[in-house]
């Protein structure tokens, strides 16, 4: 494999990190937005109260009571595993994006054939992608899900607190293989054609923002060096809105499940129909206007960590 194709999975490992330290707080929120069925306001004011405010974000000792000392910012709840795991799937999603695109183009006979199909060679990458990822995705979004929103006493076991190998190892003793995979088809329809949606847009806003007389007038700026930055920023930011926009009640429906251990809910259809007798058709798109405040900041920071990262990467 050439060095070029290794810069993808480099890249994106780092863009997914960058997002995760900028927006996982409002991803806490959503989550418990969707889990509990719970305006913003009531959310947060829950996790403040129930994971001892914002103090502890290290989760420094305190005086008062073993568990106040092991409790740690609750809007930053299970942030290590997500740093971690967000940038290994960040990693196989643009390294798979990137080394299909690269073969859709060779696979062309010309280059207008390639000009031409360069949109939907985008598209359809981007979909390969997703769907690759989902399978690792799954896994990690569970755990995660569940870090994020078991917020009571039964999230200490012995004086210690619930972590996540801790939680991958009581999936597993519980429901085995396939409980890892719980909520992996509402996932899928999650991710697989929004992220062809996702790279597409990206790619098409970055190059309309590129046309435009402000930005040609600022890269010909002696000052004008930061341009990109902001192009990548706004580019990244309305791709992930737009991308996220379609698939809300997956969203939901794919949390609702992941949250629950009980195994309440057999399936997607199930989930919609309990939820929606108990709260009506609200409950279906409850955070998303959460979701979609989180996706400016995360995408934004995602795009410019990746195509940073990629640039360097290829001057060596």
């Amino acid at each position: 494999m050439k060095w070029e194709n290794y810069c993808d999975f480099v890249a994106g490992c780092i863009g997914g990190a960058c997002g995760v330290l900028v927006a996982h707080p409002l991803d806490t929120i959503k989550t418990w937005q969707q889990a509990s069925n719970t305006s913003v306001m009531t959310a947060v004011q829950q996790i403040y109260s129930r994971n001892n405010g914002v103090s502890g974000v290290l989760g420094v000792p305190t005086a008062r009571s073993v568990n106040n000392a092991l409790k740690i910012n609750g809007f930053y709840r299970g942030m290590m595993f997500p740093l971690m795991s967000t940038g290994a799937i960040n990693s196989i999603l643009f390294g798979i994006y990137g080394n299909h695109l690269r073969q859709l183009r060779r696979v062309c006979h010309s280059d207008y054939q390639r000009e031409q199909l360069e949109y939907h060679n985008m598209f359809l990458a981007g979909s390969v992608a997703g769907f690759v990822q989902s399978f690792i995705a799954c896994p990690m979004e569970l755990i995660k899900v569940r870090l994020q929103t078991h917020c009571y006493y039964n999230d200490y076991i012995y004086g210690q607190r619930r972590t996540a190998f801790g939680t991958f190892k009581r999936i597993l003793k519980n429901d085995g293989i396939s409980g890892l995979y719980r909520g992996l088809l509402p996932m899928m329809c999650r991710d697989v054609l929004p992220y062809g949606i996702y790279m597409l847009v990206y790619r098409q806003a970055a190059d309309y923002l590129d046309n435009t007389q402000f930005v040609r007038n600022r890269r010909a700026h002696p000052d004008g060096s930061n341009i990109n930055l902001v192009v990548t920023t706004l580019a990244g930011a309305w791709a992930g809105v737009l991308s996220w926009v379609c698939v809300i009640p997956f969203d939901v429906v794919k949390t609702i499940m992941q949250a629950d251990e009980n195994h309440k809910f057999r399936g997607i259809l199930h989930c919609v129909r309990v939820n929606y007798r108990a709260y009506g058709w609200r409950s279906i798109f409850r955070g998303s206007w959460m979701l979609l405040a989180r996706a400016m900041p995360f995408n934004a920071a995602t795009f410019l960590g990746y195509e940073y990262s990629l640039e360097l990467c290829h001057s060596y």
